[in-house]
Parts: structure tokens; C-alpha cells; sequence
């Protein structure tokens, strides 16, 4: 896959925040008044270039006829774009939601992995680690942690955004709020236990 110029990086970046956003991709229109274009031509050569190197398709004869690829992550100069996939639980566990929910464009400078994602966290128990409820947390998928890193772990289907703690023979999961306890994982526990990644990041609307 070839890498885009810097322009077409950014009318990408449009066309992907703009799903994430309204839930449907920008028409010729809104991404000519994003970017100043004097006419609908300049803007259907950027999505040409970029659609040939495989980063959307176009639907004939649709006004929001601009299909994102579903292969994740997809990079281009500057920018690193991963899913936005469920939900996260820094309270207690809710059940994991495997669906894509839309994208996050990200500055590949910051964020670097070879398979990223980013989660929404809801509840407090990571309050004190700068965490709160609402944001999204950027996450790098690998299945083991150091003790003292923030990681998602899940416990069966249901997954949670804890600090990571080591035990004889378990596992802790430590929030960062007194008002909750840990989460031990001890024992015939440990089957339904699995690291998902570790937290690298964290975003949020001001």
C-alpha cells in the first residue's frame, strides 16, 4: 500500500472523523467547504488517488458513496486511524462489545503499535490515574502487562481498565479510587482471565 501525500492524508483523516462523528461519510460538498476547494473535481482527484491506493471505494451515483476498508489499523503520513470498539468498564466489568463503533485518527508520532484501539471508559474507579468517565483510552493490544501498568483485562466476556497486579497465583486488578476494591483473580478464576492490551494513552472533548 502506497503512503499519501500530506493532503490526501488529511482529507482522509475528514472522511474518517466525519463517519465517527454523523455515523455516514462527508459528501463532495462538505469535504470541498472543509478544505477550500473551488470545485467538486478537486475533491473527487483527492478521493481518486487516495481510493487507488486503497485506503476507501466509491459507490457510483451516491451522494455519501465513500467506503472506509474494514483492515485495521490503517496508516498514512502523520496519521495512524484504529477502531473505536465498545465499551470499558473502570467501575466493574460490562460486557465486552466486539463491534466497531467508528474510528479514531491519531497522530503517529504519539502512538505507535503494530495493532491499536480505542475504548470508551465508563465510571471513576481510574480517577486517580487521570482516567475518567467518558474518555477514550488508547490502547495497544499485547497478552502480558508488568505489574504497575494500566491495562484492559477481561474476566470472560466482560472487560475492564484496571492497574495490573501480580499475586501467588493470581492476578489483581487495582482501580485507582478508594471507593472501589480490587478485583482478585485467583484460582479456577484465572481460566476466564486474559490480558487485552495496555493502555498508552488517553483522550478527551474539553
Amino acid at each position: 500500500m502506497k503512503e499519501l501525500t500530506r493532503r490526501q492524508g488529511e482529507v482522509l483523516a475528514f472522511v474518517v472523523d466525519h463517519q465517527a462523528r454523523t455515523g455516514a461519510p462527508p459528501t463532495l460538498a462538505e469535504i470541498c467547504g472543509r478544505f477550500g476547494f473551488a470545485s467538486d473535481n478537486a475533491a473527487r482527484q483527492h478521493l481518486r488517488l487516495i481510493e487507488r491506493k486503497g485506503l476507501l471505494t466509491k459507490v457510483p451515483n451516491a451522494a455519501r458513496g465513500l467506503r472506509l476498508p474494514q483492515a485495521i489499523p490503517v496508516r498514512f503520513t502523520g496519521t495512524v486511524r484504529v477502531p473505536l470498539v465498545g465499551r470499558v468498564a473502570a467501575g466493574r466489568p460490562v460486557t465486552a462489545v466486539e463491534n466497531i463503533d467508528g474510528y479514531v485518527a491519531l497522530d503517529s508520532n504519539m502512538f505507535r503499535g503494530k495493532v491499536l484501539f480505542a475504548l470508551r471508559v465508563n465510571g471513576d474507579s481510574m480517577r486517580g490515574a487521570g482516567i475518567h468517565d467518558g474518555d477514550l483510552v488508547i490502547v495497544r493490544e499485547q497478552s502480558r502487562a508488568a505489574p504497575g501498568e494500566i491495562v484492559v483485562a477481561l474476566l470472560g466476556d466482560e472487560a475492564t481498565v484496571k492497574r495490573y497486579g501480580e499475586r501467588a497465583g493470581g492476578v489483581v486488578l487495582h482501580p485507582e479510587n478508594p471507593a472501589f476494591e480490587d478485583i482478585v483473580v485467583t484460582g479456577d478464576r484465572m481460566e476466564a482471565f486474559s490480558l487485552v492490551g495496555k493502555v498508552i494513552g488517553v483522550m478527551r472533548k474539553l
